[in-house]
This record gives C-alpha cells, structure tokens and sequence, in this order.
C-alpha cells in the first residue's frame, strides 16, 4: 500500500491522499485505509460498519519532535451497527515514543478526529529506523468484540551530520525509503552536459526512470580513491582554469571503477563550477539527510 510522490531536493511538499494508499515524499506522508467492522451476536453477523482511516504525519527536517493528524471518517453503518465504540493505541518502536491525543470513548458514525506527538533521541552520529504501529479495538456491549492492526510508512531520525565537536546541523527525522532527486546540478552547464552524456548511455545510472539510483558514499578515504581512479591528480588539463569533473559522483558507491565503462565518463569543465559542484553535493545531502548507502537520483 505504498507508492511515493515526486518531491525535488527531497523537500517538505504537500503529498495527495488517495484510498488505499500510502503516497509520501521525504517528509510528508498521508496514508488512507479503507476499514470494515462487522457487529457479531453469537458469532453470527448483525451489522456492518464501513469507513476510512487518514494518517497525515509531518516530519521535520531538524527537530526530533513531530505530529500526526489521524481522521477515522463518517461510518456507514449497516443492521445493528449503532454504538460501536472506538480504541487506538499507537506505537513506535527503537526509540521513538508515541503520545496518544486521539479521542477516547467515541462510536463510529460522525468522523472523529485526533493527534499522535512524537519525540526520537538519537546520539551523536546515530540512527533510529522505526515505524508506528495502529492498533484499532470496536467494543459494544452484549457484541463480540474485535479490532485491527496495521503500520504505515517507515520513518527514521538520526543526527549525523557533523564535523570533529562542531554542529553543522540538527539531528532530524526523514521518510527514508522515498529516493530524493537532486536538481542543482542542472545550473553547471558544463557538469550538467557532461551528467547528461553519461546518464544517456551504458546503465543510466541516477537518472530517474532507469532503476539504478546512485548511493551516497560517505567515507571520503574511498570518495577520493573513486575520483583519482578517473580523475588521477597528475594529469594535464588542456587549459588553464579546468578541473577534471567525473560522474557518477566521487562521493557515491558507483563513483571510480564501480560500474562497466560505458556507464562512466569524465569531462573538463571550468573550475568554479567544480568548485561549486562538491557545496552543491553536500548541500543536498543535508536537506533531504541523505546518509551514507542512501539512494539519490540526479536530474539535470
């Protein structure tokens, strides 16, 4: 029941609900679930009551801290389907914790509307990968009872991104299994000729529709014995002011000789737009947290 929505950069957007759905980018979600409950007397059925359940949860990009609006819908209710009373209990698992605001005491018919806060503690270069878990109980009185349970989208927080005993950043929660599009490469003209090359050939590696996604590498000891293996530091420009430029990204597990030739490619271009390439590169992995293996596409 999951499907992603485009977001560039991986940025906050507003995602659509659809039924039987989740549909999500990097830090939005909205996940509707179609429901049914059947009034039982004596294990036989007397009554239907059929509805849906929306799940709208916000992440934050440098907060720990978020919230979740959960709507179970006007009921359609069947037979003896009055007075069905409504539980949920909601968890998260690793260090994730749950506060239940959703109300109490409510039967089904008229929508009734509620609120999940949720706190993460990661430590200093740490992660926590976790998702919630809804639990659903339908009590009456004289009725058998019942219930359901579900999760939606997986989530996880970390607070990676740091240098020696500097902050560079907030520790911050993401939709990890939505893949980001980085689309800052475009305004290089001469990377984003030579990424374009590249992406039209071979594999196609990060470009969106190929299947193969690149992978951040955040060991920058390997990051640079990618880049000297297609880019080696001796070498002659053919001019002055040019830098040597390689795609895939250095920085990436596809970078150097990880993938065939003809998936490959390097270019000359001026070296104010290498220079702006690598900020561009690690900028973009703070705003959509993209940790090391995370996959990425690049849109030029």
């Amino acid at each position: 029941m999951r499907q992603q929505a485009a977001s560039p950069e991986g940025r906050a957007a507003a995602v659509p609900c659809q039924r039987g759905k989740a549909i999500y980018s990097r830090f939005e979600s909205c996940t509707v679930v179609p429901a049914e409950v059947n009034v039982l007397k004596n294990g036989r059925p007397v009554g239907k009551a059929t509805f849906d359940i929306t799940h709208k949860m916000t992440l934050k990009r440098k907060s720990l801290k978020w919230s979740e609006s959960i709507k179970v819908g006007k009921a359609r209710l069947v037979g003896n389907a009055r007075g069905i009373k409504v539980g949920l209990a909601v968890k998260c698992g690793g260090k994730c914790k749950a506060t239940n605001k959703f109300p109490r005491g409510r039967s089904l018919g008229p929508a009734i509307s509620g609120k999940v806060n949720y706190q993460d503690k990661v430590a200093k270069h740490k992660k926590d990968s976790t998702s919630s878990k809804y639990t659903y109980t339908f009590t009456k009185a004289g009725y058998t009872p019942g219930g359901f349970n579900y999760r939606t989208v997986p989530f996880r927080c970390d607070d990676t991104f740091w240098s020696g005993s500097t902050l560079l950043m907030k520790a911050g929660c993401v939709f990890h299994t939505y893949i980001p599009v980085m689309t800052t490469m475009s305004t290089l003209p001469d990377i984003a000729k030579n990424i374009r090359n590249v992406q039209a050939g071979g594999g196609h590696y990060g470009r969106i529709g190929s299947g193969k996604p690149l992978h951040r590498e955040a060991d920058k000891a390997i990051a640079k014995k990618n880049r000297d293996k297609v880019c080696p530091p001796r070498q002659t420009p053919p001019g002055p002011g040019l830098s040597c430029d390689e795609y895939p990204f250095a920085s990436t597990r596809e970078g150097g000789h990880n993938v065939p030739a003809n998936s490959r490619g390097t270019a000359w271009v001026p070296e104010d737009q290498q220079d702006a390439q690598g900020g561009r590169i690690q900028g973009f992995h703070k705003q959509a947290r993209v940790l090391n293996r995370d996959a990425y596409w690049v849109k030029v």
